[in-house]
């Protein structure tokens, strides 16, 4: 999903006219057992799966809310 979303960003960024404002590029979608943008930078910008911590466990209403 966040592929396509880059490959549209990108698309309509190079196919505008010169003088046109640039899109903003697209965010992430959010994933299931990820931390906020806030969270992270509390933590001081560390990749939570990178700290050598567990992998969170994931619930199935997360799972259903992520796949809607």
């Amino acid at each position: 999903m966040d592929h396509l979303a880059v490959a549209n960003w990108m698309f309509q960024c190079v196919n505008s006219s010169e003088d046109s404002d640039q899109p903003d590029p697209p965010k992430p979608v959010p994933r299931p057992g990820s931390t906020d943008e806030a969270e992270d930078e509390e933590a001081g910008g560390q990749d939570v799966r990178s700290s050598g911590a567990e992998t969170p466990e994931i619930s199935p209403g997360q799972l259903v809310r992520f796949f809607g």
